[in-house]
Parts: C-alpha cells; sequence; structure tokens
C-alpha cells in the first residue's frame, strides 16, 4: 500500500543575493535550497537565464516551474515508490497524495540550514533522519553555489551517514528560458509516462527546441557541454563533471522554458539497476562515504558547435 507524506508549506523568504560582477543570484534556503533568480547585468538591464520564481510560498508539492533545485539522493522517478536495496529488501517511499512515483528525490521539498554565506557564494546543508518517508538510510546533502566571473557554479554532495551501503544518485534540475539547445550524448533511453524502460539504438538529437507539442528526452554518455541559445542572441554554456554523464532535457507543451537536466543516472535508475541494465548511473556507496558532482553555467559563452562551426 502506497504510504503519504504530509503536504507542508514552503518559504521562499528570506532570500539570499549573491553576485560577481554584472552577475546575480538569489536563493531560498527555506523552499528546497533552490536558486530563485539567475541574471546578467548589463546597460539594458538584468537578464534572466533561469525563469526566475516570483511567488513566497508554496505548497511542496505543486512547486513553481523556476530557477533550479537539487535533486538528491535521487533524481527523477522512482517507479511506483518502490525499489530493491542492496541487501534485498523492498524500500517503499512515501510519496505526496496523488503522486503514483517517487519524485526527485527529498531536497527540494524541505528547508535547508545556511552554514555560510559571503558576497559571493552561499553554503546549505539539508539532513535526512534513518527511515524518513520510507527511505532507510541517513545521509547529508551540501551544496556550494557560487557567483564567479563567468556566470555561476553549483556544487553538491551527499553522504551516507548510515551503518550500510546506500544506493544514491544527485543531480540539478534547471528551469532555462532558452528557446534551444545544443548538447552531444550517446544513448537514447526509452521511456513511457517518464518512467525509462531501456536504452535504445536511436540516435540522439544534438539540438533540442522548445516544441508546442512538448516532450522528455532521457540521454546518457553525455560529455557534460552543452550551449543554450536565447531569443536575444545570447547563449548560455553548461560544464558539467564527469558524475553528470546522464541528461535530461524536458519540454512541456506550451511552456516557456526549456530545462536541461544534468543528473548521475537515469529515470528509474534503482530498478533498472537491479534488474541488471547496464549504464543505469546509480551509485551505491559505503557507510562514511560521499558522492559529488558540480556544474557551471557560463554567461555568455560562445563555444563551438559540435558540427564545427561557429555558435
Amino acid at each position: 500500500m502506497t504510504k503519504f507524506r504530509a503536504v507542508g508549506e514552503l518559504n521562499a523568504e528570506p532570500r539570499l543575493s549573491i553576485a560577481s560582477g554584472p552577475h546575480v543570484l538569489e536563493i531560498a534556503p527555506m523552499a528546497g535550497g533552490r536558486i530563485t533568480r539567475f541574471a546578467t547585468r548589463d546597460a539594458r538591464g538584468l537578464h534572466d537565464w533561469l525563469a526566475p520564481v516570483t511567488v513566497a510560498s508554496w505548497s511542496c508539492d505543486a512547486w513553481p516551474k523556476g530557477g533550479s533545485y537539487p535533486l538528491a539522493p535521487f533524481s527523477n522517478r522512482v517507479r511506483d515508490a518502490r525499489f530493491p536495496a542492496p541487501d534485498g529488501s523492498v524500500v517503499e517511499l512515501a510519496t505526496f497524495p496523488g503522486m503514483t512515483h517517487a519524485l526527485h528525490g527529498f531536497g527540494q521539498y524541505a528547508a535547508w540550514s545556511v552554514e555560510l554565506h559571503e558576497a559571493d557564494c552561499v553554503v546549505m546543508r539539508y539532513t535526512h533522519g534513518e527511515g524518513e518517508h520510507g527511505w532507510p538510510w541517513a545521509f547529508e546533502a551540501v551544496q556550494l553555489i557560487e557567483a564567479n566571473a563567468d556566470g555561476a557554479r553549483l556544487s553538491m554532495r551527499v553522504a551516507n551517514r548510515s551503518s550500510s551501503p546506500m544506493p544514491v544518485g544527485l543531480g540539478f534540475h534547471p528551469y532555462f528560458v532558452a528557446l534551444e539547445a545544443e548538447l552531444h550524448t550517446t544513448t537514447h533511453w526509452r521511456h513511457e509516462a517518464e518512467i525509462a524502460i531501456e536504452p535504445t539504438d536511436e540516435r540522439p538529437a544534438l539540438l533540442h527546441q522548445r516544441e508546442t507539442e512538448g516532450y522528455t528526452r532521457y540521454l546518457s554518455g553525455w560529455d557534460g557541454r552543452a550551449t543554450l541559445h536565447y531569443a536575444d542572441g545570447r547563449t548560455l554554456g553548461l560544464i558539467a563533471d564527469d558524475a553528470l554523464g546522464h541528461v535530461v532535457v524536458h519540454c512541456p507543451a506550451g511552456a516557456g522554458y526549456l530545462c536541461v537536466e544534468p543528473v548521475s543516472h537515469v529515470s528509474d535508475g534503482f530498478n533498472l539497476a537491479a534488474q541488471g541494465l547496464r549504464g543505469t548511473g546509480i551509485a551505491v556507496i559505503e557507510p562514511g562515504s560521499e558522492i559529488q558532482a558540480s556544474l557551471s553555467m557560463a554567461a555568455g559563452a560562445n563555444p563551438a558547435r559540435h558540427d564545427g562551426a561557429a555558435a
């Protein structure tokens, strides 16, 4: 039987501001440790890279589609909120009422404590107790969000604070106001209702555009590089480290944003890995161990396209 968790309210105030040169970020620690704005100022004003989050609060099961939030200790969906643990027991996660699958981990639904706030950086921590929301392991997630000369850098680490091995994944979920994204991957995963099934022989697209009908694409073998193109001619370069070998490109029908989500594993990776599929990206870390990942966002970057032409 599905276990339901309480639906609470998240407060996006107060917001912390950091900056480096023309690049500014606003962060709401109490509302899922998320970035609510990332923009760059020039003589014409402030230009947003992410869809800004302007509301002051929201129900944690109905978050605003904007900014960027952390994904920990897993990204995307866990089918039917169930999966086999490394010891063979069955983990049953609690979900919000009306939600069949567990979605996006726990961090974005909770308040994060602020451990450091300086002019150009913020450090936040989320502590998860053993058994909370059905997750059998205690863990900690720590985010470092930095503004720098290029734009911004997001780093996160997840540490196992329990006494048994813990399956784990992590990532970032930004909502870009870009029109399209160029990125190179090697594998396109088939999915049904946004639950990944298996890798395909289909050649992944290089160019991903906002489309009226919408789509979701689960991709792996990513080289960690992407170029996003905006309506006014600006570009944003993404550079992810090797831990983020998967990427989700999500374009809801009629939406004014494009999600390019650097993640460490595929949707429903816990179950797919338990079935013996390779390349899911799922990690299992021992007690006291951790995984970490980072993503840089370079404002105004103009790298070469994968076809060799100037972007």
